[in-house]
């Protein structure tokens, strides 16, 4: 029977089944992210419920997202690929600690009133593992102020992605130490990591700031590139490519 006995034994355990796919977890309490959301977002659940924010680094499309296409993939569900992926996932983590409650929240889900049901920049920020940059933070000067915010990460800059949170309702821990976020861009660079991620976002040089460790392959960058309409072309060209029944057949 599993046991969990504080956020860090969850934590390590979450990173223990999904960092071989190319995630990252990061542990906070629900109380650090109420504190900063307003109350139409607040989780329902006491402040020191262990949580946890699962992060996309630049190697998941390689370790999960195509071998989920191989396996898993249902062209039939119209819900988007990337997100069928992500629930995917969450459902191993789910299935594995079968014996400890777990909540999914992904960053695609919203309530009944179309309001997201996780901020998961703000759970990023709250956790210690990204640094959630807001236009009144920094040095830019943007048009009618209108900047959306944007997260950095300490080593893959902006080659990631916040995908969601996983919530331990029976699980409480009052001593699970409140982190900082990282702080590595001067004031400049975010202000322009902000102006680049407002202004052109398009051309991914926004992701670059502050010397990223790793960055997305080009087949990665190529399928978030194409619109997603057109993106069922290029899993269907790359399954037809990558069929391991065709591949025993002519062997």
């Amino acid at each position: 029977m599993e046991t969990l006995k504080d956020s860090s034994s969850m934590n390590s355990r979450v990173n223990e089944i999904l960092s071989e796919y190319g995630f990252e977890s990061h542990p906070f309490l629900v109380g650090w992210y109420n504190d900063l959301v307003s109350e139409k977002f607040h989780l329902n659940y006491p402040p020191n419920t262990s949580a946890c924010i699962i992060i996309s680094q630049p190697s998941m499309y390689e370790k999960a997202f195509l071998p989920f296409l191989q396996q898993e993939f249902d062209p039939k569900v119209t819900r988007d690929p990337i997100d069928q992926c992500m629930v995917h996932y969450f459902s191993k983590v789910k299935n594995i600690l079968s014996d400890v409650e777990v909540v999914s929240l992904h960053d695609f889900e919203v309530d009944p009133r179309r309001r997201p049901r996780i901020l998961v920049q703000t759970a990023g920020h709250v956790s210690g593992a990204v640094r959630y940059y807001k236009p009144c933070d920094v040095q830019v000067e943007q048009r009618n102020n209108n900047f959306y915010p944007v997260c950095h990460h300490p080593r893959w800059g902006g080659w990631f992605a916040l995908r969601g949170v996983l919530i331990f309702p029976g699980l409480e821990d009052s001593t699970l130490v409140r982190p900082q976020p990282p702080d590595l861009l001067s004031p400049c660079e975010a202000g322009e990591m902000l102006e680049l991620y407002n202004l052109h976002w398009q051309d991914w040089r926004w992701r670059d700031v502050g010397c990223p460790e790793e960055k997305y392959s080009p087949a990665q960058i190529k399928y978030f590139e194409t619109p997603p309409a057109e993106r069922f072309k290029l899993i269907q060209d790359y399954l037809a490519n990558n069929n391991p029944s065709q591949d025993e057949s002519s062997s």
